[in-house]
């Protein structure tokens, strides 16, 4: 904000004329609008040619003609009378209204000028005074340090900025960079993908062709002993309706002959089909593990389960257990703590040898119970696995799926919500054993599991069934 000086000096220069540099004498205003004494702008005119300009933007009017300014007058007047009194006070410095004397000294306490008279009262005894030049120094010297901290700060803070920026354009180039690099990365991956799809496919058409053409080898070499059978069949029944004698005469050679085709072997053929494990694709559904414990609460009597909910064997009295439909069962059974309803969710569950035992999801409604289960059973001496969808453990229901069990089988459950998907994987052969049907989940779904309860009391093997950590 401009000083009081300052603005008194601004007011005189507008009333200044151009031409004498005074005060402003009879002022007069011309077409243009610029003012001049009226003296003054008739000699200006009188020296001029016959058109008449403006002495100061030099606009030409044809006629002179020009309007007093009274106004203007009276306000240079009061500006000579404003000019003695500032030449009086030439700092531009005020009296002091209690003393009327010039206001000579600054209180840097009450930040306010003072005359001497003042700084020798009691009300400024004891504070700091200065010359009005010296403290106006002082604070100047204040000013240019505060001034040159802003400019080194200021500075710095363009040096801050630049390296921002090039900050910025780095991580703006190297984000292309990256970009450009998972982009190939992940191409090399779908390259990758699509040569060991290729690979397998192959491998399995391969083996598949080979098992189709040995069973029809198989199959036409039946069909060729069968027509031999069939030959032989009939000229014996025509050999049975000859004479007495004439049989008895050639019998010998007769059944010589057809022995050796009762002899004759068809090669039995044994397939092969090998399942392929997919590259880390256990890899990626591992990355879904949940932590999946046993629920007390739902487990069926005679079920013993581990300290740390984990492990679940058969310890009650061999009896006929009842479902909740008052239908009996080989089962009994025991679900998760967790339930899930949206989601993926992977889990693994380790059976020990031989073990009857029944495992997968479980979705509990008022109106049934619907597992989606791996289940073992034991027939003809061989423990066998099939994948089953059951209402409940009671229901009988088309086989699947069927395999038989291995020794300590480890079997990955992976469940996905939204795209309705139950999956089981053999994890130690790293491939998929069965995934069900798509079907579309409604309210939570839980872990099941349960075991036969025809456990044989002489027998020393631990029948149970292990959740992994």
């Amino acid at each position: 904000m401009a000083s009081t000086s300052e603005l008194i000096q601004d007011l005189q220069k507008e009333l200044i004329c151009p031409i004498c540099r005074e005060y402003f004498t009879n002022p007069v205003t011309i077409e243009c609008g610029h003012n001049f004494c009226h003296s003054c702008l008739n000699s200006s005119w009188q020296q001029g040619p016959t058109a008449f300009s403006c002495p100061e933007c030099r606009s030409v009017s044809q006629i002179q003609d020009f309007q007093v300014n009274v106004q203007l007058g009276k306000l240079a007047a009061f500006a000579k009378e404003l000019r003695l009194h500032y030449l009086e006070c030439p700092d531009g410095r005020d009296k002091c209204e209690v003393h009327q004397k010039l206001e000579k000294l600054f209180c840097e306490d009450d930040q306010k000028p003072i005359c001497v008279s003042c700084s020798q009262s009691q009300e400024h005894e004891a504070h700091q005074l200065f010359c009005i030049d010296e403290a106006a120094e002082n604070f100047r010297k204040k000013l240019h340090g505060t001034v040159t901290a802003l400019w080194r700060e200021t500075k710095n803070t363009m040096r801050q900025v630049a390296t921002e920026k090039a900050k910025l354009a780095f991580i703006e180039k190297e984000k292309e960079i990256q970009k450009k690099h998972v982009l190939s990365e992940f191409q090399k991956i779908e390259r990758f993908l699509n040569e060991e799809k290729d690979t397998y496919l192959s491998k399995f058409e391969a083996e598949s062709t080979a098992n189709l053409e040995g069973l029809n080898k198989r199959i036409n070499a039946l069909f060729v002993y069968h027509q031999e059978l069939r030959r032989r069949s009939k000229e014996l029944e025509e050999e049975c309706k000859k004479p007495d004698l004439d049989l008895l005469l050639n019998v010998e050679e007769v059944l010589r002959r057809n022995e050796s085709v009762l002899q004759k072997e068809i090669g039995t053929f044994k397939m092969f089909m090998a399942i392929p494990s997919i590259t880390g694709f256990m890899k990626k559904i591992f990355k879904f593990k949940v932590n999946i414990t046993l629920d007390c609460k739902t487990a069926d009597p005679g079920i013993i389960i581990s300290e740390d909910m984990k492990t679940m064997r058969y310890g009650g009295v061999q009896e006929e257990a009842l479902d909740n439909n008052g239908r009996s069962t080989d089962f009994v059974q025991v679900l998760g703590t967790q339930s899930f309803i949206s989601g993926r969710h992977y889990w693994e569950v380790q059976v020990s040898n031989n073990t009857v035992c029944c495992f997968g999801i479980c979705k509990i409604s008022k109106e049934s119970k619907d597992l989606f289960v791996l289940r073992s059973a034991l027939k003809h001496n061989s423990y066998l696995l099939y994948a089953m969808p059951y209402l409940n453990l009671c229901s009988q229901v088309h086989r699947t799926y069927c395999m038989i069990n291995v020794c300590n089988l480890k079997v990955g459950i992976f469940l996905d919500y939204e795209r309705g998907e139950i999956s089981f994987y053999d994890v130690k052969n790293k491939c998929l054993m069965y995934t069900f049907p798509t079907t579309s989940f409604s309210g939570p779904l839980r872990p099941f599991f349960s075991l036969s309860n025809k456990v044989l009391t002489n027998d020393s093997n631990d029948y149970s069934l292990t959740i992994c950590s």
